[in-house]
């Protein structure tokens, strides 16, 4: 046996020899010395053991709202993206309903189409649509919306279909300014920026008296452009030493194209 353990053993039993010969009184002064002594880290201990039950209580009650908000998440992000396609739905019901009365009340030959394509880059010179060839379209038809004229038809396939839009420098079409006898050519401009292009519509004559707010239409002359589609308000004046030019904008919103009508011959 290890010295250690011979000489804790023999205290022991030398401890046990002196209670056991003490007198009951001395007995029972030592035991009540001993709790006296060992009580308050009893109650520390009971104490310790309260805490320790209600961090554990605590932190079951913390992973249970935790996996209860991960649920949560889960079907607020569920229900978001239900909202966002029903919101969608309703969008093209709307856009389909008011495609199919302006094709009713319409007085031209149309085919509805829907815009699949543009590119950032240039997105107010060209727009792809869904109808080619094979749906009846052909080069340089006229390309319309609710609100006025859009472009024109330039490159058809067998089922989709490039537009040269109003706001191309390379579209140009006859107009005259409503309430007035004067006309001009309306097109784009160069270097369009942001979401609002502007048109131009040059040479009205030099003393012309159009004033900002008044519509400008199609004149019909050319035979590409039916007569009397609407091309935009007039938003600025500029009076020049030949002629008179004017900031137009379109009638059409080209920054949310998605349903056009092309006018059959």
């Amino acid at each position: 046996m290890k010295p250690l353990n011979l000489v804790t053993l023999l205290i022991f039993l030398a401890a046990s020899s002196w209670v056991l010969t003490r007198s009951e009184t001395s007995v029972r002064q030592i035991q009540k010395s001993y709790y006296s002594i060992i009580s308050p880290f009893v109650a520390s201990g009971s104490i310790m053991e309260t805490k320790i039950r209600a961090f554990d209580d605590e932190v079951e009650h913390s992973q249970t709202l935790s996996t209860k908000l991960k649920l949560t998440e889960t079907e607020l992000v569920k229900l978001s993206t239900e909202i966002e396609h029903l919101q969608k739905l309703e969008k093209e019901n709307v856009q389909l309903r008011a495609a199919l009365d302006f094709k009713e009340r319409t007085p031209f030959s149309v085919i509805a189409a829907k815009v699949i394509r543009r590119k950032p880059s240039n997105w107010w010179e060209t727009a792809h649509i869904d109808r080619g060839e094979n749906h009846g379209i052909s080069p340089m038809l006229a390309v319309i919306a609710a609100e006025g004229l859009v472009g024109k038809v330039d490159r058809p396939d067998d089922e989709t279909s490039t537009v040269i839009l109003l706001t191309d420098e390379a579209c140009q079409v006859s107009a005259q300014v409503i309430g007035t006898h004067e006309f001009g050519i309306l097109s784009g401009q160069r270097a369009q920026n942001g979401d609002n292009p502007m048109l131009r519509l040059r040479y009205l004559s030099r003393d012309s008296n159009v004033k900002v707010g008044q519509q400008v239409i199609t004149t019909g002359k050319g035979e590409l452009f039916e007569k009397g589609i609407a091309l935009g308000t007039i938003v600025d004046v500029i009076r020049g030493p030949l002629y008179t030019e004017a900031q137009v904008k379109p009638a059409v919103n080209f920054a949310d194209l998605e349903t056009v009508f092309v006018l059959k011959k």
